[in-house]
């Protein structure tokens, strides 16, 4: 088993530890000024066509939900403001610093798409309790199990072994991590994001998506991005490598101020809005 003072060393010495898109950490930059401007903001983001093409498929999808077409980045920054473009840039950058390709046991385009279904869960679900956190949510959603990409590519001999026990187990893959590696996939995350400087709600989700009962500041959106990524694991959206759905943890009934009931209540309605909105997936991946 290994350390994480030793998975450290290990990804400090890595030269090509995927690090954030020049264009997000730009747009982070200028959003953290009062002085920007839309139009500053719009000249970074089309610097990148490819980021610009998929931000303007994403704001015009009908999960998104404007009314008339938005035509221009612009247009979108206005629309959306800063802090949810940020977010959105950062969304589609994902795909693009781990590929979604396939690798034995780990099949990142299934990942991808089990991903992909937890932000738009967990945004869906904020939208049903009436939690303002929507952009948060679909991006933590996506980011939430990054971890994952660190191990399957620079530990790729102890992540299958911790796949093989969970699928010859059945356990949750968290679980196996912990016996086999010595740490889970939300620890090397919650590493690689703080290293990223994101900002601390989205480092908190992906640190403690398992784990919502251990309080810190960003419990909300902790609990939306657990139950999205149960209800992903439950709707067979794409496949993230646990061969055992874990369970809702009983704190986010309390946290989200709902009930077993009400949850199960709301899942074939966001069952039917994904079924609706499958063209995400086509987008993002």
């Amino acid at each position: 088993m290994l350390e994480m003072k030793q998975i450290i060393r290990t990804l400090e010495g890595v030269t090509d530890l995927p690090t954030l898109p020049t264009v997000y950490s730009k747009v982070s930059f200028l959003v953290n000024d009062s002085r920007t401007t839309a139009a500053q903001v719009t000249k970074v983001i089309e610097t990148d066509q490819a980021i610009t093409s998929k931000i303007l498929r994403l704001v015009n999808s009908s999960f998104f939900g404007f009314s008339r077409r938005i035509s221009s980045i612009h247009q979108a920054v206005i629309l959306l403001g800063f802090n949810t473009i940020r977010n959105t840039v950062l969304s589609v950058s994902a795909f693009k610093m781990f590929g979604t390709g396939s690798n034995g046991m780990f099949d990142l385009k299934n990942f991808w798409k089990h991903s992909i279904a937890t932000g738009m869960l967990s945004k869906i679900l904020g939208q049903y309790l009436e939690i303002d956190m929507d952009e948060e949510a679909f991006t933590a959603g996506i980011l939430h199990d990054i971890g994952k990409l660190v191990l399957n590519k620079y530990f790729p001999v102890e992540f299958e072994k911790a796949l093989k026990k969970t699928q010859q187990e059945k356990l949750v893959l968290f679980d196996a991590e912990r016996q086999v590696i010595g740490v889970s996939h939300a620890k090397i995350g919650e590493y690689l994001v703080d290293r990223w400087n994101l900002p601390y709600g989205l480092v908190e989700t992906i640190a403690l998506h398992h784990t919502p009962g251990v309080l810190r500041s960003s419990p909300k959106l902790v609990s939306l991005v657990h139950v999205g990524n149960i209800f992903a694991r439950e709707m067979q959206l794409g496949f993230n490598g646990d061969f055992r759905i874990p369970e809702i943890d009983p704190f986010v009934y309390e946290e989200l101020e709902t009930t077993e009931d009400e949850l199960n209540g709301y899942y074939m309605r966001m069952k039917e809005e994904i079924d609706k909105n499958m063209e995400i997936f086509n987008i993002l991946i």
